[in-house]
């Protein structure tokens, strides 16, 4: 019987789990989204620690029985660095090592944002992706370009520009929120600006790009957007112009990039990446830059357990073909 690896994640505003089989079918992959009260744009780290610690359970209540896990793989840190550090891994950490223990079996520790891109390749079929490439993780708590190097297990991740102040996904969130969304605001953003003909907007009602060489800010549109919003521009309108903004922002730094760094294939993955309207500017935008692009679909896109999964299953098959 195919051996499994099990995944956990928990993230600032998800609790996730996954399972997957040696061949990588994704068994079970779930993932409960933190409440944040209405009209508050975000949550302590207290406050997360404590909604994971009561909702891993949960999950791993619905698991699928029958079958050995063999590996555990869980988000240790945000990024894959030593000295980068968040309280809310803790929680997976813990329950991680304990489940371990007990069943003495292998774990491996990781960083969310290899989950992250471990996930958007499964997600996206771009497994024969280059040695190197490029990676887009836009989130909430995240907004960079990395230039990501492969490891036997993992990845090696440089940042070659990031956000200078604001996260695209605080972007949208703070925006969303300031006209009666509720947090996280993506999908109601994303269902405003869907109401509108790009083609009947006032040339005039723009929400433009500001960069500082590759890297860019978010908090000047945030400005902008408030200002077209206290103008009386129709709310669907600013929504729109917001998403357009951020899919423009982050072509300019792409294609600058490109002239600077070897890479070939850009691999997109952050839960604002699941944004259908980004996306398609995007690719728009980039659609003469030679480049391989591969996006997720959503539930690969957002925060999960997949990757983290998957790396486990690599782990396992490697400690296997070293014995």
């Amino acid at each position: 019987m195919s051996a499994l690896s099990l995944g956990i994640d928990t993230s600032n505003y998800t609790t996730s789990v996954a399972l997957v089989d040696e061949n990588e079918n994704m068994i079970y992959n779930k993932g409960i989204l933190l409440e944040v009260k209405s009209g508050e744009r975000g949550l302590r780290q207290s406050d997360a620690l404590f909604q994971h610690i009561h909702h891993l359970p949960m999950l791993l209540a619905d698991l699928p029985r029958g079958r050995e896990i063999e590996v555990i793989c869980y988000s240790k840190r945000p990024r894959p660095l030593l000295d980068s550090y968040m309280p809310v891994f803790r929680a997976g950490e813990s329950l991680a090592c304990s489940l371990a223990g007990v069943l003495a079996v292998k774990q491996l520790a990781v960083s969310h944002q290899e989950n992250h891109i471990r996930a958007a390749i499964y997600g996206s079929g771009s497994k024969k992706l280059e040695a190197t490439f490029a990676a887009v993780h836009f989130s909430g708590g995240t907004s960079e370009i990395l230039l990501v190097k492969k490891k036997e297990i993992g990845y090696d991740c440089e940042i070659i520009a990031q956000t200078r102040d604001l996260n695209a996904g605080q972007l949208i969130d703070r925006i969303g929120v300031l006209m009666g969304c509720d947090f996280p605001a993506g999908k109601a953003l994303e269902a405003l600006a869907n109401q509108v003909v790009p083609e009947s907007i006032d040339r005039n009602d723009v929400i433009s790009a500001t960069m500082d060489g590759m890297d860019f800010h978010f908090s000047g549109q945030e400005n902008q957007a408030q200002k077209l919003l206290r103008a009386g521009v129709d709310e669907g309108i600013v929504a729109y112009l917001v998403l357009k903004a951020i899919a423009k922002t982050l072509s300019k730094s792409i294609g600058g990039l490109q002239k600077k760094h070897p890479f070939q294939s850009v691999l997109f993955s952050g839960g604002v990446m699941s944004n259908q309207i980004i996306k398609k500017i995007v690719a728009q935008e980039l659609q003469t830059s030679g480049l391989s692009l591969y996006f997720s679909p959503g539930e690969y896109a957002r925060d999960n357990a997949a990757g983290n999964a998957l790396m486990g299953m690599d782990y396992f098959k490697s400690m296997r073909c070293s014995r």
